[in-house]
């Protein structure tokens, strides 16, 4: 089957360009599906999850969600646009005229092609979805709230300082000022980070020498640690500048308890 009609082409058209299209397009369609979103789910899973959000496992499943959303409205207005193609393509048929011919392959084209990019778009939410209930079941999460997220930020922003002073220390042998007061901010004093993060990199560098294949895992951990033994210091900042540990008004959240009675109630209802 001809994918490309040569009977309405120009005459000054390669033949033999056109033969090869002919003879092999099929199968790189067909492997187009592979790439019908614009992220492998490796990619996604391993790099947009992370970035910026470290390995806090709220952040990721915030992450998740965000990365959800806009899938969800790409979809909705692919939807539309496809609904429209194939409403004009159903126009098309039976009509033989050149220009109406042209179109009719025109508009095939692109529903293929949103086929393909709708199809895509429904992978990345299952593999998002996927990603949300790992992280979910790895750390022991059976359902969460806002108020859940809020107490984990601390140890995140925590863990990002530490993080960030391993970064610019690598990078450029000092601390950076933005590194500085994030730090301050949340209650580590930057002297005692710059200590704990060089004497990691000394003993790394030490286990390295002694041919020690470090895995990143080991950072991680490191910064796990960190966060762990620094983050009640966030508390005493809160306490200085707000006069209490907890400045969290709860009103505000989206909460587990509120939320299931809001359930029940329209189940009795």
């Amino acid at each position: 089957m001809e994918l490309i009609k040569t009977n309405n082409l120009p005459q000054t058209i390669n033949q033999k360009a056109v033969e090869k299209v002919n003879a092999h397009l099929a199968e790189v369609e067909e492997k187009t599906r592979a790439f019908d979103r614009q992220n492998s789910q490796t990619t996604l899973s391993l790099m947009t999850l992370t970035m910026m959000t470290g390995q806090s496992p709220y952040r990721m499943m915030r992450q998740v969600m965000a990365e959800i959303e806009k899938r969800k409205l790409a979809l909705a207005e692919s939807q539309v646009t496809y609904a429209k193609n194939l409403q004009e393509l159903q126009e098309l048929e039976g009509k033989d005229d050149m220009v109406s011919v042209a179109e009719y392959r025109h508009k095939s084209v692109l529903l293929k092609t949103l086929e393909n990019k709708i199809n895509g778009s429904f992978k990345d939410i299952a593999t998002l979805l996927d990603s949300y209930y790992s992280i979910k079941e790895k750390n022991g999460i059976e359902d969460w709230d806002e108020s859940a997220f809020e107490t984990e930020e601390k140890k995140h922003h925590v863990r990002r300082g530490f993080e960030l002073m391993y970064r610019n220390l690598m990078q450029g042998g000092r601390a950076e000022k933005s590194t500085l007061e994030y730090l301050q901010q949340y209650g580590v004093h930057p002297q005692v980070c710059l200590t704990e993060v060089s004497g990691y990199i000394k003993h790394s560098a030490e286990r390295v020498a002694n041919k020690e294949n470090l895995h990143a895992n080991d950072l991680e951990d490191f910064l796990d640690e960190m966060a762990e033994k620094y983050f009640v210091n966030v508390d005493k900042t809160s306490e200085r500048l707000f006069g209490k540990a907890d400045f969290l008004n709860t009103d505000y959240m989206y909460l587990l308890e509120e939320h299931t009675t809001e359930t029940d109630s329209e189940t009795e209802t």
